[in-house]
């Protein structure tokens, strides 16, 4: 009954605004539910899995209702600001054509003017407000390295990646919300598909240096958050052979038996060297699209393991026999399982209940988008693409100080209230 009437409320507000054409300061949130949303319960600690569950420090059950903070440290064209000149350009042909035309130093500071303008603290006020008590987030290595593996700094308190992290990480304590890091675009890639910054490699399986820049890079991280509380997980790799559509000799299929192996072995070297730091931390498995390609976790000797797949199916049932295979994935290992992504159409409510009907946590596909239409992010804005191979420095400045803050975005309240 609650919910319900937190539905009526959410649309109704959006009709309000709609009509009064008013936008609130960039100081503030843009929609104010905290009275009609549950307030988040404090953090109980470092988050553990027990008996297939999570819970904290002390016992209690977590059940994770998060969203995605796509777009803003691994930004994906077709949902950006950017002009998208095909369909497989990447982050990488991005900062290749910025550090050509401006250089090095310029680029950086374009690339800090967006993160810290796109992601605020009156964002993390706002999920706040809006019920969910996590955000995943999307990230990619050349936050933290170059593209020849060395990192950006010799002090990581300096490093541009840990400095929004650490920022991040600082803003969610203040308000109860745990953060999942979610490795989105791993040295070489992790699959042929654009999210991970760069299409057409997946390199990481069979270059060496791009798995041990791999390894160290998680390392770093699990050394610099191995007591951090806030951290809820570690998503090792993303979607790791999403391969579909794609051609060539490292274009396997997600459950074919060779990516299935090189995948596992893949997780099999993150897990370890995670685990060498000394960091207990919950890490989470991809299945993507099938938990039948994950390994059993007793058999080598994974503890504390979050299960995850991602769910864009939009037939009822075909997301019920989504939900049904992830329950049985719990029972069998003792894992807790997670819904790392996920967008059902239509059938977004229905979805949702079952989720929560099976203490499933979840993040929402995601928090804010450009140009992507009504149905991907809870906050949407269309905008005329910038050519960032024509617009002057200058140009592009502009717009990532002034066109990036929320309170100019559309609130999609009807995908809200299908998921509250």
């Amino acid at each position: 009954m609650k919910r319900n009437a937190v539905r009526i409320m959410i649309l109704y507000l959006a009709v309000v605004f709609a009509f009064c054409g008013c936008a609130s300061s960039p100081e503030k949130p843009v929609y104010e539910l905290s009275r009609y949303a549950e307030n988040n319960d404090l953090l109980g600690g470092m988050l553990r899995v027990e008996n297939g569950v999570l819970v904290d420090e002390n016992g209690n059950e977590i059940v994770l209702h998060g969203v995605n903070l796509g777009n803003w440290l691994l930004i994906e064209t077709w949902m950006s600001w950017i002009e998208n000149y095909s369909d497989e350009w990447g982050y990488y042909d991005t900062i290749e054509v910025l550090s050509e035309r401006f250089g090095a130093e310029k680029t950086a500071e374009l690339i800090n003017t967006y993160e810290n303008n796109f992601i605020r603290e009156t964002d993390i006020e706002q999920i706040e407000k809006l019920g969910f008590n996590c955000v995943r987030v999307p990230f990619w290595y050349r936050n933290f390295m170059t593209e020849n593996g060395e990192w950006l700094t010799e002090n990581p308190d300096d490093n541009p990646g840990f400095r929004q992290i650490d920022r991040l990480i600082e803003l969610c304590r203040e308000r109860n919300i745990y953060i999942i890091l979610d490795m989105h675009g791993a040295p070489g890639g992790q699959s042929m598909n654009h999210s991970t910054g760069k299409a057409g490699r997946n390199e990481l399986y069979t270059d060496n240096t791009c798995m041990d820049t791999c390894v160290e890079l998680w390392k770093g991280i699990a050394e610099r958050y191995k007591d951090e509380e806030v951290i809820a997980a570690y998503d090792l790799l993303n979607e790791p052979q999403n391969n579909g559509g794609y051609e060539g000799e490292n274009a396997w299929q997600a459950e074919s038996d060779e990516a299935v192996e090189k995948t596992n072995s893949a997780y099999d070297t993150l897990y370890k060297a995670v685990r060498e730091t000394g960091d207990n931390h919950i890490i989470s498995f991809e299945g993507i699209w099938s938990a039948d390609v994950l390994p059993d976790p007793e058999e080598n000797g994974y503890t504390n393991m979050l299960y995850q797949m991602h769910l864009y199916d939009t037939k009822a049932s075909d997301i019920r026999s989504r939900v049904r295979e992830m329950v049985k994935m719990r029972k069998k290992w003792g894992v807790a399982v997670f819904v790392g992504e996920y967008n059902n159409g239509e059938y977004e409510a229905y979805a949702d209940m079952l989720y929560k009907d099976n203490g499933i946590s979840t993040a929402k596909w995601t928090y804010k988008t450009f140009n992507a239409g009504e149905q991907w992010g809870i906050f949407n804005k269309d905008t005329e693409r910038i050519d960032i191979k024509t617009a002057s420095y200058e140009e592009i400045l502009d717009f990532l100080q002034n066109e990036l803050f929320t309170d100019s975005f559309t609130f999609n309240a009807e995908e809200m209230a299908a998921i509250y």
